[in-house]
């Protein structure tokens, strides 16, 4: 299954195809990628949402400007910000429901691993799994103050846990990773689980700071900020 063009558009923009300030139409886009414009139209504020664009003129769009080192702190403070909402969540409770919530996006990813490899549709089915993991523990930290500094953060660019972009690394390399991270999950669900706190908060900021350091290394090698969650 080929790549939908919202992820074409997320690896372009990562891989420099589409440069930072460079604008961006329907129309072009739709030409460009051998679409209609309905897709495009769709994905565009998506793009936006996620940092990667931003508005320009009356109708447009412009390719937002990043930097490496901005990403890389910022990752770095949701990471942080992440572990201690995994602490207060076991501090308060896991609320009803959200334990066969969790245990519902192990259970998808898990499918998603069990064939040993990874083609383009996982692509976006592990990030949507991923975001909602992660926003079930945020969500139910019982910190509004806490949830809204995470939400600031992950409206910056390449910084939401839904961006996963398999060209950057490559679909081989791409599915070690992600096995690592969600094994990483799976650690944390039982730290939560069984209530204790100090290490459902390191596993957080550890599995935060796995994807800092993997998106760093990939920047320096590309001169520019990609991204692997």
């Amino acid at each position: 299954m080929s790549p939908s063009p919202l992820q074409r558009l997320r690896e372009m923009i990562l891989s420099g195809e589409l440069a930072p300030g460079e604008r961006l139409t329907e129309t072009g886009l739709a030409v460009e990628l051998g679409v209609s414009r309905t897709p495009i139209r769709h994905a565009l504020p998506m793009l936006e949402a996620e940092g990667y664009i931003e508005p320009s003129g009356k109708r447009g769009y412009a390719v937002r400007s990043f930097d490496a080192a901005e990403a890389e702190k910022s990752l770095e403070l949701r990471a942080s910000l992440e572990g201690i909402a995994a602490r207060f969540l076991v501090e308060r409770g896991l609320p009803d429901g959200v334990l066969q919530q969790l245990q519902s996006c192990l259970a998808e990813g898990d499918e998603i691993f069990e064939k040993r490899y990874l083609d383009p549709s996982d692509e976006e089915r592990y990030g949507d799994m991923n975001a909602r993991f992660h926003a079930l523990i945020v969500e139910n930290c019982g910190s509004a103050m806490l949830i809204g500094f995470i939400e600031r953060l992950n409206k910056m660019p390449f910084i939401d846990p839904a961006v996963v972009v398999f060209n950057q690394i490559g679909i081989d390399k791409a599915f070690d990773q992600l096995f690592r991270s969600h094994g990483q999950h799976h650690a944390l669900l039982e730290a939560l689980v069984s209530k204790d706190a100090a290490r459902a908060e390191m596993l957080f900021r550890e599995h935060g700071n796995a994807q800092r350091l993997g998106m760093c290394s990939r920047a320096r090698e590309k001169g520019h900020t990609s991204t692997l969650r």
